[in-house]
């Protein structure tokens, strides 16, 4: 669940894990969405509401590596 104070404002190029794994960098966002692209070049459009917070310099997501594929940006 999104944390209301959660600031993404400057999260571009931010790490981003799902749950224990990294996923890659934030490439762009929108008002509902965040595009995370993997080191191999694998890119994800993934809901905001998936976001569950922030530790340092990285963005964590409430779903797993394997749920990820779902989100793949064709």
């Amino acid at each position: 669940m999104l944390q209301e104070n959660l600031n993404l404002d400057n999260v571009l190029e931010k790490k981003v894990r799902a749950k224990k794994s990294l996923v890659g960098s934030i490439e762009a966002k929108s008002d509902s969405f965040i595009l995370v692209a993997s080191p191999s070049g694998i890119k994800y459009n993934i809901p905001r509401s998936h976001i569950e917070g922030r530790i340092g310099n990285e963005i964590m997501l409430d779903i797993s590596y394997k749920e990820l594929k779902r989100y793949k940006f064709k």
